[in-house]
């Protein structure tokens, strides 16, 4: 890439001394190393927008319990950037009062005398930050790119407030991820 600032000046003094060929030696160039992508808060609710307002289809994943179901629409990935688009459904008459939603990926069997891992993840940034729900809820949540073995599997806990047993949890594979769209 060469930026060059060309100037012609209709003048009797400087028309002979323009030139037209200007040669650049190598030792005058220098490299140009873009840093990775990094997309502002703005880019990231524009790219969740543009998700939502697409018709979810048949889900990747769907779990079912105690009258609630989690499901994981689509996967999305753009740049460093993973897209997870959920959605949850009440199917009783009680609202749900949301205590969190907890990230993390965890070993996919664990063994009684065996130590297992569980590393929490963060979302960059989610599209909506609901406290309940009447029936359903549908939301984006944005990763930074990760990855993990196939002995493991990302887990995504919907919590309910107070002493509530409502709680319901989804397992992703990592072949789901990889396996993601782009847009």
């Amino acid at each position: 890439m060469a930026q060059y600032r060309a100037v012609y000046r209709n003048h009797p003094v400087y028309q002979y001394n323009t030139q037209s060929n200007i040669q650049i030696q190598p030792e005058d160039m220098q490299p140009l190393e873009f840093p990775k992508m990094k997309l502002s808060n703005m880019e990231l609710r524009k790219l969740a927008m543009e998700i939502i307002t697409k018709k979810a289809k048949k889900p990747l994943r769907e779990v079912n319990n105690l009258k609630l179901a989690m499901k994981l629409n689509n996967v999305y990935v753009m740049s460093d950037y993973i897209f997870l688009d959920v959605s949850f459904e009440n199917k009783t008459n009680l609202s749900y009062d949301i205590e969190g939603i907890k990230y993390s990926i965890e070993d996919k069997k664990i063994y009684k005398a065996t130590n297992n891992q569980s590393i929490e993840l963060k979302p960059v940034y989610q599209l909506h930050k609901p406290t309940h729900f009447k029936k359903s809820f549908r939301n984006i949540y944005i990763f930074k790119k990760f990855t993990y073995p196939n002995s493991k599997v990302m887990k995504i806990r919907l919590l309910e407030e107070q002493l509530s047993g409502r709680t319901i949890e989804m397992k992703i594979k990592y072949s789901d991820i990889l396996n993601a769209d782009t847009f």
